[in-house]
């Protein structure tokens, strides 16, 4: 493995070939923003300078481009997923193997069981009131709340796997990161989430197809992500869990070499996803409109990782759409992140 110095990178357009356009919820707008940062303020989640970053990081503009465009009510759930995915993994990145397990422990209680009282957990409070709101919008949609459930219990699980590898020093081969990353990204849940109101019946999650085409689409979250965010995690030496670490150990290259094995790995998972669909049997006028706009929310969420990594303070500071145009990336120098050792300990007691 080639570690990388203090340099001037190419990053690749991953999505190059990716056939849905940046779309922004229109109900985004500054009250809407105010809200959903005064609930997540409200948790005491963040001390006032990590709060101030956490905003500047624009998660509500994220749910605004990877969320449905269904009004305002969506607009907000989807926020709040969001700032809720990025708390806990704040959470979960200064966690240990036990630490991780009980706040995944706790968080799936709250959400399977939203009357139970959550003590004093700050981010478990913050699942059991981003939950019960969800359930207020999109009513009785058992099945679609039940995927929803199953798919953050394997997304919590594997989050404690990456914590229990960032204990060990552990960097996994590809496939193996692969399998994990899948879960650690958070597209699965994501996706069932924004499903929510579909209605699809559990056999068309059970199709060969349609399995394929949500792990190729998580694939493709979990390598734009990755490669965002890579200057981040080298920064605060977190960058163990990340799919260019595996490929430059694994391929022995440097971080340039990484990115340009990435880009071709990209490429090809494009081309299954869109061929995949093409494949696709079906199930009736009603069943089969509900599934093309479910692979639209799928692929419209690809699209808006991607393209609020630019836009968001979080990975490039103020120079992300300049990146976005010349491709040109400098990595940061070490830094800490939102939740310290010492907030962990009180936000989980």
């Amino acid at each position: 493995m080639v570690y990388p110095i203090q340099t001037q990178y190419l990053i690749p357009d991953l999505l190059a070939a990716w056939p849905w356009s940046r779309d922004k919820n229109p109900s985004l707008d500054k009250n809407a923003e105010d809200e959903a940062n005064a609930w997540v303020a409200s948790l005491g989640l963040f001390e006032p300078p990590q709060l101030k970053k956490f905003k500047a990081c624009d998660f509500n503009l994220l749910a605004s481009l990877v969320g449905p465009i269904q009004g305002k009510d969506y607009l907000r759930i989807s926020c709040d997923l969001m700032n809720f995915y990025f708390a806990f993994d704040e959470y979960t990145d200064v966690a240990n193997k036990d630490e991780a397990m009980k706040i995944s422990y706790d968080v799936m209680e709250a959400f399977r069981n939203r009357k139970t009282s959550s003590g004093n957990a700050k981010i478990t409070e913050m699942a059991k009131q981003f939950f019960e709101r969800t359930v207020s919008v999109v009513g009785e949609d058992t099945l679609g709340i039940d995927r929803f459930i199953a798919d953050f219990d394997a997304y919590a699980k594997s989050i404690i796997q990456e914590a229990d590898d960032r204990v060990e020093g552990r960097i996994r081969t590809i496939e193996e990161y692969f399998n994990l990353r899948r879960d650690t990204c958070g597209g699965k849940p994501s996706f069932s989430f924004f499903g929510l109101g579909l209605f699809i019946p559990n056999e068309v999650f059970e199709h060969p197809l349609m399995q394929s085409l949500t792990e190729s689409a998580t694939d493709l979250i979990a390598m734009t992500n990755d490669m965002h965010s890579y200057g981040l995690e080298h920064a605060r030496g977190l960058d163990g869990h990340n799919v260019v670490t595996a490929i430059m150990h694994e391929h022995n290259l440097d971080f340039q070499g990484a990115l340009h094995w990435l880009s071709g790995y990209a490429t090809k998972t494009v081309a299954k996803f869109l061929a995949d669909q093409k494949r696709l049997p079906s199930w009736g006028a009603e069943v089969d409109s509900a599934v093309q706009e479910y692979i639209n929310r799928m692929g419209r969420c690809v699209r808006g990782y991607d393209a609020w990594s630019y836009e968001t303070n979080r990975y490039y500071g103020k120079n992300g759409l300049e990146v976005q145009k010349t491709r040109k990336i400098t990595l940061r120098p070490r830094e800490v992140g939102y939740v310290t050792r010492e907030q962990l300990e009180f936000g989980v007691a």
